[in-house]
């Protein structure tokens, strides 16, 4: 079977936002389960309060590029900075909700909120090197046993 490359490395196809959000999401559970048993209640709670920011954060950017993109391409600019301040608006209210009502630990949250960015950066990076890999390591055709 032979698979068509891309020209883009970051984005490969158009359902890699989706896997993503997928992965993401399986991660942050199983952070928060794994995370229930060895650390202390304050910090799962805060595990689980940076996973679902950042979860929402990354929704809310692929939302804001793919409205923008079909519907308001003649004022993007316009469109990006007012849904970017609102955007942070909301988190910084999040945040600050979070840690102002709660006790909080905040490595565990500053943890739980790169979990979407540990994820785009592990499958960005796999698909560098395993491009990196094909073009790096020629196999003749003819000796290929199948």
């Amino acid at each position: 079977m032979v698979h068509e490359q891309n020209s883009s490395a970051v984005f490969p196809d158009e359902d890699f936002p989706d896997r993503v959000l997928r992965s993401s999401l399986l991660l942050s559970l199983m952070i928060v389960l794994c995370s229930l048993s060895y650390v202390s209640l304050v910090s799962t709670l805060s595990i689980a309060a940076g996973c679902f920011i950042s979860l929402a954060i990354y929704k809310t950017m692929w939302w804001t590029i793919r409205y923008g993109m079909r519907y308001r391409k003649a004022e993007i600019k316009k469109f990006f900075l007012k849904i970017g301040l609102l955007k942070y608006f909301i988190v910084g209210m999040a945040l600050f909700s979070v840690c102002f009502f709660t006790n909080v630990n905040i490595p565990a949250m500053a943890f739980g909120l790169g979990v979407v960015l540990m994820v785009m950066v592990m499958k960005i990076g796999s698909r560098l090197l395993v491009d990196y890999l094909n073009k790096a390591v020629r196999v003749p055709s003819g000796n290929r046993k199948v």
